[in-house]
């Protein structure tokens, strides 16, 4: 009797994490991308995931980047984590003064081509293994997202057709 069996629960057509992945260069479509609240263990903390859609099987690779506590009081460190998000949209082919405008619909379906790699944790996490992106790159330049301009308020000065 297996351990699961009392619940009914068939683990064969379960998919494994993308962590698996042999690390290397890898095509992606970006699947999707959110803001995460909180997690069981940092409850005040918040996120924004991009998902990859990763390799021929389409494995799904999470990248996270922290969120400032208090936006109004950065910290050296927060503001660190905040560089990196800003850097992986520009990755992506957002402008750098379109990264506050940027919308998840803006980065949906890009594609290009990341690096995985492994690395041994540090600190509360020594001796675990994570796998990390790198070397983001979209295909073309012409796919990356433009947030659409905001139309200019019409005046009459501005407008003596009106």
């Amino acid at each position: 009797m297996g351990l699961l069996d009392e619940y009914g629960i068939d683990t064969s057509e379960a998919e494994t994490p993308s962590y698996d992945m042999e690390d290397g260069i890898y095509e992606f479509t970006v699947g999707d991308v959110y803001v995460k609240q909180g997690s069981e263990r940092f409850p005040d903390r918040s996120w924004v995931i991009i998902e990859y859609l990763v390799g021929d099987e389409g494995k799904k690779q999470s990248e996270l980047f922290e969120l400032p506590a208090d936006p109004e009081n950065l910290t050296d460190r927060e503001r660190q984590k905040l560089g990196y998000y800003v850097a992986r949209l520009m990755d992506l082919g957002v402008d750098r003064a379109a990264v506050n405008d940027v919308d998840r619909e803006d980065l949906i379906g890009l594609r290009g081509t990341l690096q995985l790699y492994s690395s041994a944790g540090k600190g509360a996490n020594a001796g675990k293994m994570f796998q990390n992106v790198k070397n983001v790159k979209i295909a073309k330049a012409s796919e990356a997202p433009q947030p659409a301009q905001k139309k200019a308020r019409q005046t009459a000065a501005s407008n003596p057709f009106a």
